[in-house]
């Protein structure tokens, strides 16, 4: 009869110390980065503030095969877990992606629109875009043609007063204010709408020395004012010198009204409280309110 092999000595794993490593008592807790043993949170605290360890186990801590558990896998199953979910928020969430990126970063705006920038700041015009899932920055056609050599505009008229907001597309720099505006202004050579020509009867009526025109311009300090322009001037000229997000937008307004717009100081949010009156002032304010109810000249998504 063969004799029973004898039993294979087990190795006993050595056993983490029973006492605090810091003040000697006895321990109670395990540091999960490094293992190291303490008794109190006094002794937590001097164990990070001494060795700079973090407290917080190493997810990516190499684990020999033999040394590996299910407590192991799964730990390592719900790292990868994570990575991916985070990827794909990441892939999902375009309002996040635009906002890590840095604001002046040259490679968040596409080759066409980097020269355009270029060629607007020779001209003293500062021009800022936003990112591309907002309709502005999706409607935009202001682009710089270099066979012609000039910057061809994108502008958004504002008729305040009418309720009425009117594009212009591919508008060559050189070309006047006034003669754009011209074909607003006269009912029988424009192409509008009976509607649209309806709601700017009254500017119809008015000559055009009873009418201003105004740019909008975003600023950090104040928010959004009015600055007036020179109809007889060109584009060009009259954006020299101002900050433009996008393209141009243009107000037409009377004069009877002007003072609401070149003192208002207010949010991005629509503009009806240009005639909050102030003393003095409330019979404008209720003459300017007959012609005055439109919404915000942004459009939504």
């Amino acid at each position: 009869m063969a004799s029973a092999a004898p039993p294979v000595e087990q190795k006993e794993a050595p056993s983490k110390p029973r006492v605090c490593e810091e003040c000697g008592d006895e321990a109670k807790y395990t540091c999960p980065g490094c293992g190291r043993r303490t008794c109190s949170l006094g002794c937590v605290r001097e164990h990070k503030a001494v060795s700079g360890c973090s407290g917080l186990r190493n997810r990516t801590k190499l684990v020999f095969k033999e040394n590996m558990d299910n407590l192991t896998l799964l730990s390592d199953y719900r790292l990868l877990e994570e990575i991916d979910n985070r990827l794909e928020d990441n892939l999902r969430n375009r309002l996040l992606r635009s906002a890590k990126r840095p604001p002046d970063d040259r490679l968040s705006v596409p080759p066409h629109l980097q020269q355009l920038r270029i060629q607007a700041a020779q001209r003293g015009t500062t021009l800022k875009f936003i990112p591309s899932f907002f309709s502005s920055h999706r409607e935009n056609t202001t682009r710089y043609h270099f066979r012609e050599g000039l910057i061809r505009w994108h502008i958004k008229w504002v008729f305040h007063q009418a309720d009425v907001v009117l594009i212009d597309r591919s508008v060559d720099e050189n070309t006047l204010i006034c003669t754009l505006l011209a074909k607003y202004m006269n009912p029988t050579k424009n192409e509008l709408s009976a509607e649209d020509n309806e709601k700017l009867a009254y500017y119809h009526s008015a000559s055009y020395s009873r009418v201003s025109v105004l740019m909008k311009i975003n600023t950090p300090e104040s928010g959004v004012v009015f600055h007036e322009i020179e109809p007889l001037k060109t584009l060009r000229v009259n954006f020299a010198n101002k900050v433009i997000v996008e393209y141009p937008v243009l107000y037409v307004v009377l004069k009877d009204h002007l003072f609401s717009y070149l003192d208002y100081q207010g949010e991005d949010e629509g503009h009806d409280d240009l005639f909050s009156g102030t003393e003095g002032k409330e019979e404008q304010v209720k003459d300017a309110l007959k012609f005055f109810d439109a919404d915000s000249d942004v459009e939504p998504e």
